[in-house]
This record gives C-alpha cells, sequence and structure tokens, in this order.
C-alpha cells in the first residue's frame, strides 16, 4: 500500500491512464481532441473509487467533471459563434497538460495533491466570465 490507502494496482491504473492522457492531449492541437482524452478523467477516477473507495478520488472526480464541462462549453462556444467575449487564453492546454502532470507526478510520489487540484481548478476558472475578468486585471489563473 501507498500513502494514499489505495491498493498499489489501483493507483498504477491511475498513473498510466493519466500518462496516456497527457501524452495523448500533448501530440494533438486539436481543442475538441484534447478535451476527448482530458475528459476520461472523471471516467477513470470513478472506476476506481466504485471497486475501492477513496474520498479523494471523489474529490478529484468532481473537479474533474466540472473542469471537463466548463472547458467543453467555453471551446464549443468559441466553435459555433462568430463573436464571443471569453476566448481560450494562448498557451491554456499548455498550462492544463503540465498541471495535470503535477498531478499525476504528486500522485506517483505520494505527495500532498492539494496544491495540483488548486492548480487545475484555477486553469479552469480562467474560461469563465470572472475568472477571465481577473485573468484579464492580470490575476496569476494560468
Amino acid at each position: 500500500m501507498n500513502n494514499l490507502e489505495i491498493s498499489d494496482p489501483n493507483l498504477k491504473l491511475i498513473n498510466d491512464e493519466f500518462d496516456f492522457i497527457i501524452k495523448n492531449m500533448r501530440e494533438t492541437p486539436e481543442p475538441f481532441t484534447k478535451l476527448f482524452y482530458y475528459s476520461g478523467i472523471p471516467l477513470i477516477l470513478n472506476r476506481i473509487f466504485n471497486t475501492e473507495y477513496h474520498p479523494l478520488f471523489v474529490h478529484m472526480h468532481m473537479i474533474f467533471q466540472v473542469s471537463s464541462n466548463t472547458i467543453q462549453n467555453q471551446v464549443k462556444e468559441i466553435a459555433y459563434h462568430s463573436e464571443v467575449v471569453i476566448k481560450i487564453p494562448e498557451k491554456y492546454f499548455d498550462k492544463l497538460e503540465s498541471a495535470l502532470d503535477g498531478l499525476n507526478q504528486d500522485l506517483k510520489n505520494g505527495k500532498d495533491v492539494s496544491q495540483s487540484l488548486q492548480r487545475i481548478t484555477n486553469i479552469t476558472y480562467a474560461l469563465l466570465g470572472n475568472g477571465y475578468y481577473l485573468l484579464q486585471k492580470g490575476y496569476p489563473l494560468l
């Protein structure tokens, strides 16, 4: 067992899935394809805590579910409408991929994941009205 009190095989499964998702997100420039992979994160977490419950993974599942939906909504808004206020910031997905990789490294190394989850939450928040406003004012959400 690791310090997360989840079986090593399940933790390895999560790490392997994160590695696969990050790799594939980095290999495509297409936002919808990136989102296809990113949206798999809550699914793998759900699959794990259905057989081996851990409150951290429920917490992470909810963060990634909201994050995935928020990003997807904004990408769709941009793709299907000619005039949008909230645009995807430059290097947005690079920052998201980096934060996801940091979270995966924290999990692999048995470190506290709260900073990584906070980073992912802030990156997601940058695509909401107030978050985009704060980003425009210079707050370091990304």
